[in-house]
């Protein structure tokens, strides 16, 4: 690595510390400003989520559908290709897990078995929702976006309908399935945390990902498409095929972060709308600069804030919405590329006249 690259790398680590640390900064204000009880609303904010194991395993807990959704739009913002179909995706697959579940538990199969038959349901569901708009885009130049988030509300009423007339138990009061078999419900771990075991599948996630991201052909490509598509082609690179295939990786992966979130936290699928984590998952992705090994980061920190606020709502006189103009400042800070960009390119031309004065010096002598 030269001295271009290492100073924008670590420019960019930079600029994402700077934009996190702005937002947070605003959110400390804001709470001043609105609180009858700043101090009190502030200290809470700040260290709250902090204050008892129960929220500590809250945030962990949070943090892996984070962690999972954002590594799924990894692979679209790779490419290039903002297919939203994630948000879909992960309700539809925890419906999906709950419905063949609920199928196959007069079989008795052994959860050996179970857990990972569910995990293949859930990549199909991730894989074939996908493929919609990806083909629509690239068959008939739709706009993947548009699309995909179209196709969201779709799926959210085929989960609903599957919910109602599929899974639904007539014996409670609210609208709920059936309890899914002992034998795909994932134990918890960490005792008085609270954490589950959907926190081993994120980090399994997050090392594949990784290694496939940077240590195979595969991520090589997809990273060449997305940052140069013209480049890729001249080369030999089916940019079409290459961004296609990320999409359909994409939804397999948002297929596996609901079917840990159902099997995890849940007994019974009750989601009657979109939770918004695939919408989550792609502000991860943006914190993350697109890298699957800072998305654990950006998820942790998103987590933190959320757990901060619910706290601030429960305890105070803070309304837990405000949370959304901090993820506002987040994406507009570390999405702007021009940020701090002015201090990266004179960092760059110093080292590049520092080099160029080096190389005559040698010369001369």
């Amino acid at each position: 690595m030269n001295k271009t690259q290492k100073i924008e790398s670590v420019m960019e680590v930079v600029r994402i510390l700077a934009g996190l640390f702005i937002a947070y900064a605003v959110a400390l204000v804001i709470l001043f400003a609105i609180s009858d009880e700043p101090v009190f609303i502030v200290q809470q904010f700040i260290a709250g989520p902090f204050s008892s194991a129960r929220r500590i395993g809250s945030i962990i807990n949070l943090a892996v559908p984070f962690t999972i959704c954002g590594l799924s739009m990894c692979f679209m913002y790779a490419v290039n290709k903002f297919n939203l179909i994630g948000e879909g995706i992960f309700m539809l697959s925890a419906c999906m897990v709950t419905w063949v579940s609920l199928s196959l538990q007069n079989l008795n199969l052994p959860a050996v078995v179970m857990v990972p038959l569910m995990y293949v349901v859930a990549i199909l569901t991730g894989v074939v929702m996908a493929f919609i708009p990806a083909i629509m885009d690239r068959k008939f130049n739709a706009n993947v976006v548009v699309v995909s988030l179209m196709l969201n509300s779709v799926i959210a009423y085929l989960a609903t309908w599957i919910l109602r007339y599929k899974v639904r138990d007539s014996s409670i009061a609210y609208m709920g399935s059936k309890e899914i078999p002992k034998s795909v419900q994932l134990p918890g771990i960490f005792g008085k945390f609270r954490v589950q075991s959907g926190l081993i599948v994120a980090i399994i996630c997050v090392i594949i990902i990784a290694v496939l991201f940077y240590k195979t052909s595969f991520g090589w490509k997809m990273r060449l498409v997305g940052a140069n598509p013209r480049f890729a082609k001249a080369v030999g690179l089916s940019a079409l095929g290459i961004s296609f295939a990320a999409q359909l990786a994409g939804g397999a992966v948002a297929g596996i972060a609901g079917a840990t979130e159902m099997m995890s936290n849940y007994t019974r699928f009750q989601w009657t709308t979109t939770t918004q984590h695939g919408f989550d998952g792609l502000l991860v992705a943006v914190l993350a600069k697109k890298n699957p090994v800072l998305v654990p980061i950006g998820a942790l920190f998103l987590a933190y804030i959320r757990i901060g606020a619910d706290v601030v709502n429960t305890s105070g006189d803070i309304p837990i919405e405000f949370v959304t103009v901090i993820q506002g400042i987040i994406i507009l800070l570390v999405a702007a590329e021009s940020f701090l960009s002015g201090a990266k390119n004179k960092l760059i031309f110093k080292a590049a006249e520092k080099d160029e004065k080096e190389k005559q010096a040698k010369a001369a002598a």
